[in-house]
This record gives C-alpha cells, sequence and structure tokens, in this order.
C-alpha cells in the first residue's frame, strides 16, 4: 500500500473516485486560546497492489503535543477489489470535520494508521498571532 496523497484542506470530496481538493494547508492562526477550527476536511488516496486485494482496516487519529488525543479516533474498513487493470487499486478517503477545538498552541498531528500499523503522520501548527 502506498499513500499518494494525505493532506489537510479547506474542501475535499470524492466525485466517482476523482478526488477533489481544495486550500491546502498546515497551519492555523488564532489570537486567542482555546480556538475552534469552523470547517476543514482530511483527504487521502491510497494505492493498493493486486496482490493486496480484500479486507483493511484504516483508524485516524488527531493529537496534541502531548500525545494526547483530541477526537475520538475515526475508523473505517475498506475492500478492495482485485483491480480492473491487474496492476493496482486506488481509494479516496475524505473524513469532513466541523469546529475542531484546539485547546492551546503547538504543533499537532493527524496519524493515519492502515491494518494496526502506522503509516504517516499529518502536521497541523497552530498558531498564536496578535
Amino acid at each position: 500500500m502506498e499513500i499518494e496523497i494525505f493532506t489537510l484542506a479547506d474542501f475535499a470530496q470524492d466525485n466517482n473516485s476523482k478526488l477533489t481538493i481544495v486550500g491546502t494547508f498546515d497551519s492555523i492562526n488564532s489570537k486567542q486560546f482555546p480556538a475552534q477550527h469552523p470547517a476543514c476536511s482530511l483527504a487521502c488516496r491510497l494505492r493498493f497492489a493486486a496482490k493486496e486485494a480484500g479486507p483493511h482496516d484504516f483508524k485516524l487519529r488527531l493529537i496534541n503535543t502531548d500525545g494526547k488525543e483530541i477526537i475520538q479516533p475515526i475508523e473505517g474498513n475498506i475492500n478492495i477489489g482485485n483491480p480492473p487493470n491487474g496492476q493496482f487499486a486506488s481509494v479516496n478517503v475524505v473524513i469532513n470535520f466541523n469546529q475542531l477545538q484546539f485547546e492551546k498552541a503547538g504543533r499537532y498531528s493527524f496519524e493515519l494508521y492502515v491494518d494496526g500499523e502506522w503509516k504517516s503522520g499529518l502536521p497541523l501548527l497552530l498558531n498564536q498571532v496578535s
């Protein structure tokens, strides 16, 4: 399994296996904390080789600088069929968030696990500005 895309954006959508991503970012500025971010999307495109066909589990965690989860982990499963081209199958995962709460400035991270293994981390910096 390879990760083709793993990003945070203002908006993302899966349209019949085409992934639309608008406004990717990795930091949020706020004048005060706790801060609330109104809406964003996490977009992920995973590519599986033909030999990886079958069921796969995924989990997404959002943690703060102390490693504490700030939302309930998001879990799901993907069933990868035999690729029509005999080579690979791609799948898009889009998760939309509303009213994310951040208690303090610092580095946060989205962590992606597939089949119980950590695959990637996506940093998000929360900056306090005047």
